[in-house]
């Protein structure tokens, strides 16, 4: 009875996952003001090159995160080859962005790259640091890029007054609202009711305290090495940059209005929304963010701010491609002869 608890709670996950991720598309698509002939326009506009090298420097800011996770681990005086900390990270972005399951990117990420060490303590801790300078990066560009850098002179003023729309648009749907967190209560409730789960939560805090000394020893290697995190800051900068640009390029062969500076706000911001564990790949969360801050910009229509949305999640889709045939060939494993090198 446990084993089937236990094989039954995966799949919960999955499904209510996917209930919110079609619940976010059906939201966005119920509240829209959708214009077919708008949105045959927008994707008209598109120039397909212009999108395929959006999605080359997709790919090239997911190197440069790669390298950044080999300069964490390096600072844990872990060694493992670069080519190594490559086919790991892909295949991580592979499942995070590509498949629906249970078992995320990073944790699949911070299992493979254990295999590669016996300090496998510090390497999957080097994950979650790995993590975090992301999402903290992400944080900060949008803060900054918003309040430090003017919108050029004649360029559309943002209209972001997102504290009064959003209230009144929460206080309309209040009922759903609601029903909903109770659903997400009940839930919760139900999964703390399961042995399996109680057990789980238990040998993980255990595991924590137990760990709790080397990881604090790591916490203290990361700190006598200022210059390499201000490093991977950097190369974070960078790599969160690339696909921005990107997605620049793309809205200048459209033809929007839209200043550099607003992208550099209005991504990072849904790459931060995105990044919460609550719907499979952001499925519908991330599209539902980008809409809603792009039609901030006055001039822009639901139907160019959704093509933008749909070219983001090609990139993602696309360009977590080389993950699949990673995990194909087994490429992710480490060779007899590089097995706990470090």
């Amino acid at each position: 009875m446990t084993e089937a608890r236990q094989a039954r709670t995966p799949r919960l996950s999955i499904i209510i996952r996917t209930a919110v991720a079609i619940s976010a598309i059906g939201l966005l698509l119920y509240l829209g003001d959708w214009d077919v002939e708008a949105l045959k326009d927008a994707f008209a506009r598109l120039d397909l090159l212009v999108v395929v090298a959006a999605i080359l420097l997709f790919m090239l800011a997911n190197l440069v995160m790669a390298l950044r996770w080999w300069l964490l681990l390096s600072a844990q005086q872990i060694r493992i080859s670069l080519h190594a900390c490559v086919k790991v990270h892909y295949l991580g972005m592979f499942y995070n962005n590509v498949l629906i399951s249970s078992v995320g990117g990073d944790l699949l990420r911070a299992w493979y790259i254990t295999k590669h060490t016996h300090k496998r303590l510090e390497a999957a801790f080097s994950v979650v640091i790995d993590r975090m300078i992301g999402l903290a990066s992400l944080i900060l560009m949008a803060m900054a890029f918003y309040m430090l850098f003017p919108v050029p002179e004649g360029a559309p003023d943002l209209k972001l007054s997102i504290a009064g729309p959003l209230i009144a648009r929460m206080y309309r749907y209040r009922l759903y609202i609601g029903l909903a967190l109770l659903v997400g209560v009940c839930v919760a409730v139900g999964l703390l009711m399961q042995p399996a789960v109680r057990q789980k939560i238990h040998l993980a805090w255990a595991s924590l305290c137990a760990h709790a000394k080397r990881l604090w020893i790591a916490v203290r290697l990361y700190a006598a090495k200022p210059l390499s995190l201000l490093l991977s800051v950097g190369l974070t900068f960078i790599a969160q940059s690339l696909p921005i640009v990107g997605f620049w390029f793309i809205g200048e062969s459209m033809e929007l209005a839209i200043p550099l500076k607003y992208y550099f706000v209005f991504f990072p911001i849904s790459w931060v929304i995105g990044a919460l564990p609550i719907s499979p790949a952001g499925a519908g969360i991330l599209e539902g963010a980008i809409v809603y801050l792009f039609t901030r910009v006055p001039g822009i229509t639901n139907a160019d701010a959704l093509v933008l949305a749909g070219c983001q999640r090609a990139m993602f889709l696309l360009g977590s491609l080389p993950g699949l045939l990673i995990h194909i060939l087994g490429a992710h494993l480490p060779r007899p002869t590089e097995r706990h090198r470090s």
